[in-house]
C-alpha cells in the first residue's frame, strides 16, 4: 500500500501554512478573494527559507524559496515584507498594529514594497480574527 506523498513547508512557509489552509476552506475569503490574483514575498533575513503567498482567485498556496539573492530576484512578486523573523512571530501571534509596522519602517527594521497590495494580508488577518 502506498500513501500519497505529502508536501513539507520548510521554515516560515510552514509556520504560516498552518495558520492559513483554513481559509481555502472560509466562504468569507473566498468572496472576498474571488476577483483577486496575487503572489507576496514574506522574506526573514535571518532565515534560509523565505515564504512566497499566492492569492489566486479565491485560493491561497505557500511555498518556500531559498532565500538568497538570485532565488529572490527571478520570482515576480506583486508585494514584499522583509523584516526578521521575531517581527513575523510578533505580527502573527500578538498582532502587530499599523503604528508599530510604520515605526518599524522608520527605523529600517521592515522593508515594505507594493503597500496596496500588502494591504490584503491585513484583511487576511482580520478573517482569520488574529
Amino acid at each position: 500500500m502506498s500513501y500519497p506523498k505529502v508536501e513539507l513547508k520548510r521554515g516560515l512557509a510552514g509556520l504560516m501554512w498552518k495558520i492559513f489552509k483554513i481559509l481555502n476552506d472560509n466562504d468569507e475569503f473566498k468572496e472576498e478573494f474571488a476577483d483577486i490574483k496575487l503572489t507576496m514575498l514574506m522574506n526573514p533575513k535571518d532565515q534560509r527559507v523565505a515564504a512566497i503567498i499566492k492569492i489566486n482567485r479565491g485560493a491561497i498556496n505557500i511555498e518556500d524559496i531559498e532565500n538568497d539573492k538570485e532565488t529572490i530576484k527571478e520570482v515576480k512578486i506583486d508585494a514584499l515584507f522583509e523584516a526578521s523573523t521575531e517581527t513575523f512571530v510578533d505580527m502573527f501571534t500578538t498582532g502587530l498594529s499599523i503604528l508599530g509596522i510604520l515605526w518599524k519602517l522608520i527605523t529600517r527594521k521592515v522593508k515594505i514594497r507594493g503597500m496596496r497590495k500588502m494591504m490584503a494580508l491585513k484583511k487576511i488577518v482580520e478573517i482569520l480574527g488574529i
